[in-house]
């Protein structure tokens, strides 16, 4: 890594700062989503009004170290290391909402554009379970594993969640760079908040060392937990019986899933996607803010990444600064900041490929953004409200997003809440 200015070492600083997650214990309710706010069909449509203070389960996957010594009182049992175990580390964490609010007033804060809101996600407790070491996390799951074989507490507790959802739904969150078990965790248990607390929610949890100056070690330490991710998307389905797998990745945490979904299609390349999407269940992929290189990207993309999943939708803005210093360090093009850098044959390949989109939120970010401009897949209603519909399945267009030309980047339209407003005057 080349060595930086005095000027670009603050300039860097000042971009991580504003990119890094809160700090632990104090996540509050993201804004609602705009498609929410209007009601138009969303994860949220349906969701039990009685019992949303009830705790939220987490199911998570590490390939973070366990600490030996932990702190008195601590709830987070692992640390910050890399762990050197074949298999990855499981646990069961229990989120807290609204502590003290009326289930009513946790709704109201849920589904309105309120701006303060005083609904908070708190961990209240992590379980430790054991490894699977009945599984070989670098092995192809083989056709006729059927679900039950594997006899495991945490499998059990998961199966029993999604047998509760005739959908058998999950989502996998993989977090990004500089953050915390703690606040990676009650975000996922947001994201099941908004899926209308049906299925089930997985937060894989690779050892970000959640340190401001640490991010070169970081991306190292995403890059070393592909196989494990690998590994557990290779076996979930079977071992489950979920219908439908959707990944939701931020920044560094995005060559994580690319280059797993990459190797798992390398491994099975005589297979068609139709098996390929039947054998795994991955609906759809959500890559934001992708913190990775552009060439590595398209490698994955020559392979056939993508038809492992239903689709595969990249949010992307010219404005992020966080890879704007990425940029700087590796000399490179990220993919999330890829508007207005792709070359004429890029932009030709990715246009014959029909499973992936390209989205450019800057339009939606000029109206809510702020910082770096990195966080917006939760932090910007028009954003988040795209990301639900991704996973109910509706095509770019059909959520409103338009296209001009050549371009191959869809956009928000300056009076997005009105298409929404329209979606729910012809449904009524």
């Amino acid at each position: 890594m080349q060595s930086l200015s005095l000027p670009a070492i603050f300039l860097a600083t000042t971009f991580l700062v504003s990119c890094a997650a809160p700090k632990p214990g104090t996540t509050t309710m993201i804004p609602t989503p705009t498609g929410v706010v209007e009601g138009v069909s969303q994860p949220v449509d349906g969701i039990d009004r009685t019992h949303l203070g009830d705790d939220i389960p987490v199911f998570i996957v590490s390939s973070r170290s366990i600490e030996e010594n932990p702190l008195p009182g601590a709830i987070d049992p692992f640390g910050t290391e890399r762990s050197h175990q074949r298999n990855p580390h499981l646990a069961i964490a229990k989120v807290g909402v609204g502590e003290g609010l009326s289930s009513e007033q946790i709704y109201w804060e849920t589904v309105t554009d309120v701006k303060r809101k005083k609904t908070h996600f708190t961990l209240k407790e992590v379980k430790l379970e054991q490894p699977m070491t009945q599984l070989d996390p670098s092995v192809i799951t083989p056709d006729d594993l059927p679900v039950g074989r594997v006899n495991h507490p945490w499998l059990t507790a998961l199966r029993r969640q999604l047998d509760q959802d005739p959908d058998r739904h999950i989502v996998i969150y993989v977090h990004g760079y500089n953050t915390h078990l703690v606040t990676n965790t009650e975000l996922a248990a947001e994201f099941f908040h908004y899926m209308g607390r049906k299925g089930a929610v997985l937060s894989f949890e690779w050892p970000s060392a959640g340190k401001l100056l640490a991010y070169s070690e970081d991306k190292n330490r995403a890059s070393q937990s592909t196989r494990l991710f690998r590994g557990l998307i290779a076996h979930l389905a079977s071992l489950t019986g979920a219908k439908q797998i959707d990944i939701i990745a931020h920044s560094a945490g995005n060559p994580i899933v690319v280059n797993a979904l990459h190797e798992l299609r390398l491994a099975e390349s005589d297979r068609s996607s139709a098996e390929l999407q039947k054998k795994y269940g991955i609906h759809r992929v959500i890559l934001a803010a992708p913190d990775m290189d552009l060439v590595v990207f398209f490698n994955a993309v020559y392979d056939r990444f993508y038809e492992i999943a239903g689709g595969v939708s990249v949010y992307a803005s010219p404005n992020d600064k966080a890879l704007n210093f990425s940029s700087m360090i590796f000399k490179d093009r990220r993919l999330g900041r890829s508007i207005g850098e792709l070359e004429d044959w890029e932009t030709r390949v990715l246009a014959g490929v029909r499973e992936i989109e390209m989205i450019d939120v800057s339009v939606a970010e000029a109206i809510y953004g702020g910082g770096s401009g990195h966080s917006y897949f939760h932090r910007d209603p028009w954003v988040s409200t795209d990301i639900g519909m991704v996973m109910k399945g509706f095509p770019a267009q059909a959520r409103g997003l338009t296209r001009s030309g050549e371009d191959v980047f869809w956009e928000f339209p300056e009076d997005y809440p009105e298409f929404l407003r329209g979606v729910k005057r012809r449904r009524q």
